[in-house]
């Protein structure tokens, strides 16, 4: 607890000492908390300005703790260009339309409009926004721009940038040559069981070694299967032994790296269709099993998690998605995984 305490306050007084600082640090190590502890000290001394993130799950629970902080704009980035165009998103909107029809829009709103610039700009989940088009807006989003602006920075380049944004670091420090770096490494989220488990499976290097939780002595239990074998009864096994150890349905939530066809998606198991709901940001209510891919979930936390479908065959990106999906969990972990991926992330033989 000292050394976490420490850490986030170093962090603090970081931000108070120097203009433009870009906090790094793994899944689990407070950037988030800082980004929220931050948008609320800027706005108490007076200051009109704007918190915002890649994800739209993460915004919507950012946009429900800090309802109440007058002078905050809070949303996903994309959210914030939508609203400065007027433009509504096209049904079924490609790729392009929001890496750079929709920034470029934004531009020529921004060029005409220096009224819109606030007094700071902080953004969560910056290794998905640091590309070319995005930083060129959010210059224009604070007062002295990404140079010389009030610019608060939160980011993990080393296994969180699951949307491709390049060398997303070398840009920023491009774009903002006099930033403050601040490196977290004290993980805060996670028992250190589960952070020694995403060590292991995640191949992270050098890997969570200070944690701010006390160990309860419960080992997270990856659960093998074999491809093409249907995971549902590992699924409801896994969520009925985390309800006799006491969690909540809604205490626990069901992650995948699959967008289509997940086991939550395709379970014939009839309790499991009658608990399990889709994750909208929102906690869930009482007898709800959320359910989420891992890409919409990044930057949640829950209870209790169970990820499913890991099979590193076919998924681009795999060790990435597998340590944003395994770190959500703060207490107890389930990971489904395919036999031979579990035996290659062990030092196995595949």
């Amino acid at each position: 607890m000292t050394a976490f305490l420490e850490e986030q306050y170093l962090g603090l007084d970081a931000m108070a000492d120097n203009p433009t600082v870009l906090f790094t640090g793994p899944a689990g190590s407070g950037k988030t908390w800082l980004a929220m502890e931050a948008a609320c000290r800027e706005v108490a001394v007076g200051r009109r300005g704007r918190l915002l993130c890649f994800n739209r799950l993460l915004a919507k629970q950012l946009t429900a703790d800090l309802a109440d902080v007058a002078g905050l704009t809070v949303g996903t980035l994309h959210q914030e260009l939508l609203r400065i165009t007027g433009v509504p998103a096209p049904a079924g909107a490609r790729a392009s339309f929001w890496e750079q029809e929709l920034p470029d829009r934004a531009l020529e709103v921004l060029l005409n409009r220096p009224d819109l610039a606030g007094d700071f700009v902080i953004v969560d989940e910056v290794q998905d926004i640091a590309k070319g088009p995005f930083l060129d807006v959010l210059d224009l989003l604070v007062t002295g721009g990404l140079r010389s602006g009030r610019v608060l920075l939160f980011g993990d380049f080393e296994r969180q940038a699951i949307f491709e944004t390049g060398d997303g670091r070398a840009l920023l420090r491009a774009r903002a040559p006099h930033q403050t770096n601040f490196r977290l490494s004290a993980n805060c989220r996670n028992l250190p069981r589960i952070g020694y488990q995403v060590n292991l499976l995640a191949k992270l290097e050098p890997g969570y070694q200070r944690f701010r939780r006390q160990d309860d002595g419960i080992d997270p239990a990856p659960i093998p299967y074999t491809v093409g074998s249907d995971q549902s009864p590992l699924l409801s096994h896994a969520v009925k032994t985390l309800r006799a150890d006491g969690y909540k349905l809604n205490e626990i939530v069901v992650l995948s790296p699959l967008r289509e066809g997940s086991t939550a998606e395709t379970t014939t198991d009839t309790w499991l269709r009658q608990v399990l709901y889709p994750a909208d940001g929102r906690r869930g209510r009482p007898g709800q099993l959320l359910n989420s891919t891992i890409q919409a979930y990044k930057g949640l936390e829950a209870p209790a998690v169970v990820v499913t479908d890991l099979d590193r065959r076919g998924i681009p990106g795999f060790e990435a998605l597998l340590y944003v999906g395994l770190t959500r969990a703060t207490d107890r972990l389930f990971a489904v995984v395919e036999s031979g991926t579990l035996r290659a992330a062990i030092g196995g033989t595949t």
